[in-house]
């Protein structure tokens, strides 16, 4: 059961109150997660829907390559272009083998392409061609390369994040660690970059004929392909008991010490989506997957069915009206939303959105579009954004209804000497009829 309802009703009422649900009060399935620490984001209402010990610091594990992806990715290495895997390497591929860590079959001495190695780092999960990036982009300066990391890390602004290694197989022990809103920020720059979502949603590549892989290993390679490496993504196998065919990538990972991890991107219903499962349990669940993919999967199965997009205020309903003075047309003029804020659409909390600033009264002539104060759209009591409102129509202004409102403090002068004129006026006239009325007098 939900801890929360998820059912919207929106409604426009007298108090400009809708029934939208708030971050802060979103709660997924009870059960939906296992995992120590999670992130889930919608990336068109820039919304972070759940999260739990988001910046906890953890294990990055394999997480990590999506740092050494992005940064090939960001080069602009011309990736047709051929690396030898040099003998300085050797110590790190020994020790990864002696980790018993993931590898994509890559030899010292081997000539691979840049887009091999991006292909063996982030769909096997090589730690082999992690490292092989690694040393190609700091000119075989591995702690170089690691600067780089970090510092495209804090552009990013992640605060908890060190990149000690290009794979992730060494752990907290070693200074590599992030946490999940870390990698949530990684993530997303990682999934704005087409290249590299081209890459994380196939479901395999074929790795091609070198110099020490000069035969085909199955009869089924096309032409100039040596062998397969398969994605560890099972949500992206339409064979898989937990495919789910909105799934795009991202990047799986794994060690005792982090636990079943997976950053994944989801596509569905016009909507797009970011997760971060960090910390699942290392037993697999009774059918045998981890408990990563099973969070992921339950997580997107209910926001996928519970949340979609919603456009606030609605722009073609007066939020306010204010007195206008000298307009001869209309007393007053309407206020709208000048425009809106687009978050998730849920029930369960309250949405209010207030008028804030509006004048007691504007003055003609008004034009239509004026600002005229602001609406904010509060969750729960809480501000989420604030539009400008604006004046709907013009209103001209009445130079009969300005003057008179401007003359009005003077009309006792204008009455008082109007008073006067009248009484000098009316004397005048009284004083020339008398003289028209004197009596002549005869000269004797």
């Amino acid at each position: 059961m939900m801890k929360k309802c998820l059912a919207l009703a929106l409604a426009f009422a007298a108090a400009l109150t809708w029934a939208f649900s708030a971050a802060a009060g979103w709660e997924p399935p009870e059960g939906a997660v296992n995992a120590e620490a999670v992130v889930l984001y919608n990336v068109d209402t820039d919304t972070v829907v759940y999260e739990k010990n988001a910046h906890e610091v953890r294990a990055a594990a394999s997480l990590t390559k999506m740092m050494t992806g992005l940064l090939l990715a960001e080069s602009g290495e011309d990736l047709s272009q051929t690396f030898t895997i040099p003998e300085d390497l050797r110590p790190e591929f020994d020790r990864i083998q002696a980790e018993n860590g993931s590898d994509a079959d890559l030899k010292i001495g081997e000539t691979v392409t840049l887009e091999s190695l991006l292909y063996a780092c982030l769909l096997p999960s090589g730690n082999d061609a992690a490292s092989a990036i690694a040393y190609y982009l700091g000119n075989g300066d591995m702690q170089a390369f690691f600067d780089k990391m970090n510092a495209r890390a804090a552009e990013l602004g992640c605060e908890n994040t060190n990149f000690t290694c290009a794979h992730g197989l060494y752990g907290l022990e070693y200074g590599n660690h992030s946490t999940a809103w870390d990698m949530f920020l990684i993530a997303r720059a990682f999934r704005e970059n087409d290249l590299l979502m081209e890459v994380v949603t196939q479901t395999g590549y074929w790795m091609p004929l070198t110099n020490l892989h000069t035969e085909a290993e199955s009869p089924d390679a096309p032409a100039g392909a040596a062998y397969y490496v398969g994605t560890t993504n099972v949500m992206q196998l339409p064979d898989q008991e937990l495919y789910r065919p909105y799934i795009r990538g991202i990047k799986t990972g794994f060690t005792d010490e982090a636990g079943r991890c997976f950053v994944s991107s989801a596509e569905s219903g016009g909507m797009t989506w970011l997760l971060v499962v960090m910390g699942a349990p290392i037993q697999l669940a009774e059918d045998g997957f981890n408990w990563a993919f099973h969070t992921t999967a339950d997580l997107y199965d209910w926001a996928l069915v519970n949340f979609w997009p919603v456009q606030l205020p609605n722009t073609e309903t007066p939020l306010a009206s204010v007195p206008v003075k000298w307009c001869a047309e209309s007393e007053t003029v309407s206020l709208y939303a000048a425009s809106t804020l687009t978050t998730l659409q849920c029930s369960g909390s309250q949405v209010e959105v207030v008028t804030e600033d509006v004048p007691q009264t504007l003055e003609a002539p008004v034009e239509a579009g004026q600002t005229a104060g602001r609406a904010m759209v509060y969750v729960d009591g809480e501000a989420v954004g604030t539009v400008e409102l604006v004046t709907g129509s013009a209103c001209e202004r009445s130079a009969w209804l300005y003057y008179k409102e401007r003359l009005a403090p003077f009309a006792p002068v204008f009455i008082g000497a109007a008073l006067v004129l009248a009484l000098l006026f009316f004397g005048a006239a009284r004083a020339a009829g008398n003289r028209r009325k004197r009596p002549a007098f005869a000269l004797r």
